[in-house]
C-alpha cells in the first residue's frame, strides 16, 4: 500500500520571510454571506518553495515554463543533522565528502535525474527559532553544487532558507553562486523543505512537487505543497 507524506511547512500571517509577513483579509464571513473568502499577499518565495531559474537568471526559464514531469519523480532523501544541526557550528557549507560519506552509511546510491533532499536538522527550527533559522543555517558548498551537475540532478531540497549562505545578500546587487550555477543548468532548487521529513531519512522515495500556475513576469517561484510516496 502506498503511503503520502507531506514534506512542506504551512504559513500564515505569522510566518517569517525576509520581504515582509504574508497578510490575508477576510472579506466575506459566513454569518453574513454564508460563505468565506480571503484575501492573501506574500511573497511567492515564502515557507516551502520553489525558486524557478527565472529568479536568478536574467535570461533563465519561468516557472510557467516548467513541466510537472520535470518536477515528479525518484528523490533520495539524505540525513546530514548529524553534522550540521542546531548544535553545530552556524553558516557553514556542506561539501562533497560529507555528502558521500553520509550516502555510503545509508547505502543510498544517486541515480541521474534524482532529487536530492538534504536534511540539515533544521526543520523544526523553522516553527520554533526563526530568526537563528534565516541568519545561521548552513547550505550548499560550490563543489556540491558542481556534483550535483556532475550527477545530472534535476532539484535540489533543503531545510534551509536559501542555498547560498548569508553573506551572498550583505548588499545589492546579489551574486549568489550556488543559486546562479544550478538554475543556469536548469536544475530546480526548493526551499524551506519541512512537514514530515523526518519519517523519510535516509530513504529513495517518489517526490511530488506542486507549485501554483503562475505566469508572465511573477513567475520566478511559487510556495509549493511538497509530497513524497513510498
Amino acid at each position: 500500500m502506498e503511503t503520502y507524506y507531506d514534506l512542506s511547512h504551512p504559513f500564515d500571517e505569522n510566518t517569517y520571510h525576509p520581504f515582509g509577513f504574508p497578510s490575508f483579509i477576510n472579506q466575506q464571513h459566513f454569518a453574513s454571506h454564508g460563505c468565506r473568502h480571503a484575501i492573501a499577499t506574500f511573497s511567492l518565495h515564502t515557507s516551502t518553495h520553489i525558486d524557478a531559474p527565472y529568479h536568478m537568471v536574467e535570461n533563465g526559464k519561468s516557472l510557467e515554463d516548467i513541466s510537472l514531469a520535470e518536477l515528479i519523480g525518484p528523490a533520495v532523501v539524505v540525513d546530514l543533522s548529524p553534522l550540521y544541526g542546531p548544535e553545530c557550528a552556524p553558516s557553514r557549507a556542506v561539501g562533497v565528502e560529507q555528502l558521500e560519506k553520509r550516502l555510503e552509511i545509508a547505502k543510498l546510491e544517486i541515480r541521474a535525474k534524482d532529487a536530492l533532499i538534504l536534511y540539515l536538522g533544521r526543520a523544526n527550527q523553522y516553527l520554533t527559532d526563526t530568526y537563528r533559522y534565516y541568519t545561521d543555517y548552513s547550505t550548499l558548498g560550490f563543489d556540491l553544487c558542481q556534483w550535483i551537475a556532475q550527477h545530472k540532478l534535476r532539484l535540489v531540497g533543503l531545510d534551509a532558507p536559501d542555498v547560498d549562505l548569508p553573506q551572498e545578500y550583505l548588499c545589492p546587487p546579489f551574486a549568489p553562486v550556488n543559486h546562479r550555477y544550478l538554475l543556469e543548468r536548469n536544475i530546480y532548487v526548493i526551499e524551506n523543505v519541512g512537514g514530515e521529513i523526518t519519517k523519510l531519512l535516509n530513504r529513495r522515495i517518489e517526490l511530488i512537487p506542486a507549485p501554483l500556475r503562475i505566469r508572465g513576469s511573477y513567475a520566478s517561484g511559487s510556495p509549493v505543497r511538497l509530497l513524497a510516496r513510498v
